[in-house]
């Protein structure tokens, strides 16, 4: 075999996947005016503090778990599920999941930053996670494990978030309504 795919399938994957990782450096690049620098941070330091500091204070309690809090955000524009552990942070699109699909996809994610392997594609066994970061706590660094730009990202940046609407997603709402007429 020749070209590019010659080699151990097996450490092609390894040395692919390292190269999708991004490492960042520690607390110095904090303080990164994240909106003037806009897609040169998008993924930085600044990016993960704005998103933590920002906008999860903004999302709704839903439930503990033992790997962390489940956050909701839901607008007309905008609806997104936040996993938010000490150290690591997911997040991702919502899709009409019920409440035993997400808490088992959010262990799932969680379990992918402690791995740091990037989940699968959008699919009913991984849902829509479009960001996943963790901050090693050894070394104070930064590791961005899969990030996909988006309206959410936009509005992160811009810090122009649609006013939440809804607690909880419109399936939760719907199956709450008649228990209590």
């Amino acid at each position: 075999m020749t070209g590019p795919r010659r080699g151990n399938p097996a450490l092609r994957f390894m040395i692919e996947q390292t190269a999708r990782r991004r490492l960042w450096p520690g607390p110095d690049a904090a303080a990164a005016d994240v909106a003037a620098q806009g897609d040169a941070v998008r993924w930085s330091r600044g990016f993960f503090e704005r998103v933590r500091g920002r906008m999860l204070p903004r999302m709704a309690a839903v439930t503990e778990l033992p790997e962390g809090h489940l956050r909701y955000y839901g607008s007309e524009a905008l609806s997104l599920w936040a996993l938010v552990a000490p150290n690591a942070t997911a997040l991702a699109l919502d899709h009409g999941e019920s409440a035993s699909e997400i808490r088992e996809r959010a262990g799932r994610w969680l379990r992918c930053l402690a791995t740091r392997t990037a989940p699968g594609l959008a699919s009913s066994h991984w849902g829509h996670p479009v960001y996943g970061a963790r901050v090693d706590l050894p070394t104070g660094e930064l590791d961005v494990v899969w990030a996909f730009a988006g309206s959410w990202c936009d509005a992160v940046l811009s810090d122009s978030l649609p006013e939440r609407t809804r607690d909880a997603p419109r399936a939760w709402l719907a199956e709450a309504a008649p228990a209590q007429g």
